[in-house]
């Protein structure tokens, strides 16, 4: 009897966290189908830091084309709307709005996740249940197995798995930043729902004067642009590691404070100079991992 009671707690042990790993899993891939898909109305408040901001939210889907309206409730009053070619800002001090065209990396990172491309770096499991806006939820934990990137604490509705709360914690458990619905109506998904690719996200093609040797495991290069803004020459790199992103900017000259430091909740700003450019880079997570990127970017000897 007591052999028994061994082999099943043995048995419990081994298999309780994959199937909670699959469980979770699951959750997540549908999750990136039900935040571009699902019809829905609600106010949220977002905390990073000290700061505490609500908004209204109407995200809707027509046959396959999503449009979102944003309108703030605290704070300056302004407004924005997106869809899936641009990004329009109203502001009651400004007689035009401001039209800016819609990139990828204005995508919703929830949207874009990758519960394959994260099991190496993240822990995922579910948690248990809770209730978020008067609806029943299950808590998933996305938990980095390294010091260099965030954990998530996703609570997903339990019958459309939309992400109804979602908080940033460090290491030791404390809150970096949250967003959470106060009320929400959920519609009925449209008929003609979008579908998110399943193909793995492949690193840009860079062949530049810079390169980046050292960063953290799991980071690519997901976006790349140069422009030149009054004559002056700019490089911008969208790093991520399927759910943590951050943006490094680097300026031809030499203007400026030679380091940069702050923070505002959990998202960071640095910089410095490297060979008569100004790097930047900006993103939520912890300061050292933003430190490293400063340090690992390196001007090719072509590009001297």
């Amino acid at each position: 009897m007591q052999r028994t009671l061994i082999s099943l707690a043995l048995t419990l042990l081994l298999f309780t966290p994959a199937v909670a790993q699959d469980e979770a899993t699951t959750l997540l891939d549908r999750m990136t189908q039900t935040v571009r898909n699902l019809n829905y109305e609600g106010d949220f408040v977002y905390q990073t830091g000290e700061v505490l901001n609500a908004m209204h939210i109407v995200h809707s889907v027509r046959e396959g084309f999503e449009k979102e309206h944003l309108s703030t409730l605290t704070g300056p009053k302004r407004e924005i709307i997106r869809d899936d070619y641009t990004i329009t800002r109203l502001t009651p001090d400004k007689e035009r709005p401001s039209v800016s065209e819609r990139r990828r990396s204005h995508l919703p990172t929830l949207a874009s996740f990758d519960p394959e491309r994260l099991a190496s770096l993240y822990r995922i499991e579910v948690i248990g249940d809770e209730r978020v806006a008067g609806r029943p939820v299950t808590l998933v934990a996305v938990m980095p197995k390294d010091a260099f990137r965030y954990g998530h604490r996703l609570y997903l509705d339990k019958e459309t798995v939309l992400p109804l709360r979602r908080v940033v914690v460090d290491r030791k458990g404390a809150t970096i930043s949250q967003m959470m619905f106060t009320t929400i109506e959920i519609s009925e998904m449209d008929t003609q729902p979008q579908e998110v690719s399943e193909t793995p996200v492949e690193a840009v093609e860079y062949d530049g004067e810079w390169s980046f040797d050292g960063i953290p495991a799991g980071f690519i290069i997901e976006l790349y642009s140069h422009t030149e803004p009054a004559g002056q020459a700019r490089d911008h790199f969208v790093f991520s590691d399927g759910i943590t992103r951050l943006s490094l900017y680097i300026e031809n000259g030499s203007g400026g404070q030679d380091n940069r430091q702050t923070s505002v909740g959990g998202v960071g700003i640095l910089s410095t100079k490297v060979d008569g450019h100004k790097l930047t880079v900006v993103g939520e997570a912890p300061l050292d991992t933003l430190k490293i990127f400063l340090r690992s970017a390196r001007r090719n000897s072509a590009g001297k």
